[in-house]
């Protein structure tokens, strides 16, 4: 098996004579981390759950540009959301892959998303944004940083599953751009609560 990492929680996984395309997001498209136009061949796109950053339409679009005759294997509720923009999706397993149910960690205000855990050829287990889950194959794509989790639980929980292998996933959010954005999500819903956040620069003084 050969996995490749474009940023974020996206992966093109190669194995079993399959190229399988993995969650791709708006970071993933704003940022440049998958080249469309160097992929070779594609077989099979797999979406864990509906949110931008695992299913970004207008990057989707290109790879079908180049790739009409790929499949989308999504959960009812992406499902849904994809064929919204056009785009045609289908909910049945592919011949070694299942799509497993696995809670979405919550969000701030109590948000959350059907999200699906992918089982891929008995060797990778691709959890989405969710760390309620109790198995893994020998590769885990871990997510390990979000609004809604920690390192810490997502790392504790790799221990405790024991995989053979561990590829960090879900962390765009530590870089600057986004810890910026985080800021603005955080000020937005703290605001509605009467609570003022103010994130602070380098040297930026606060005087109260």
């Amino acid at each position: 098996m050969k996995i490749t990492k474009h940023l974020h929680s996206c992966l093109l996984v190669e194995d079993a004579g399959k190229r399988i395309l993995i969650d791709p997001g708006n970071y993933t498209f704003e940022e440049g981390g998958l080249d469309v136009g160097k992929l070779e061949k594609l077989d099979l796109i797999l979406i864990t759950h509906e949110h931008l950053d695992h299913a970004y339409p207008p990057l989707i679009k290109k790879v079908l540009e180049r790739f009409p005759e790929v499949k989308i294997l999504a959960n009812l509720s992406a499902k849904n959301f994809l064929m919204k923009e056009g785009i045609s999706v289908f909910t049945d397993n592919f011949e070694g892959i299942t799509l497993a149910d696995a809670p979405h960690e919550v969000l701030l205000g109590g948000r959350t998303a059907e999200n699906s855990l992918l089982n891929i050829f008995g060797r990778l287990t691709h959890p989405g944004d969710s760390l309620r889950f109790e198995r893994t194959f020998d590769v885990l794509a871990l997510p390990i940083q979000a609004p809604w989790g920690s390192a810490v639980a997502s790392i504790e929980k790799a221990a405790l599953l024991k995989p053979k292998i561990v590829i960090p996933i879900h962390d765009w959010h530590w870089k600057d751009s986004a810890r910026k954005k985080m800021y603005e999500m955080a000020k937005n819903y703290l605001a509605e609560k009467e609570i003022e956040l103010r994130g602070l620069e380098i040297g930026e003084e606060l005087i109260i």
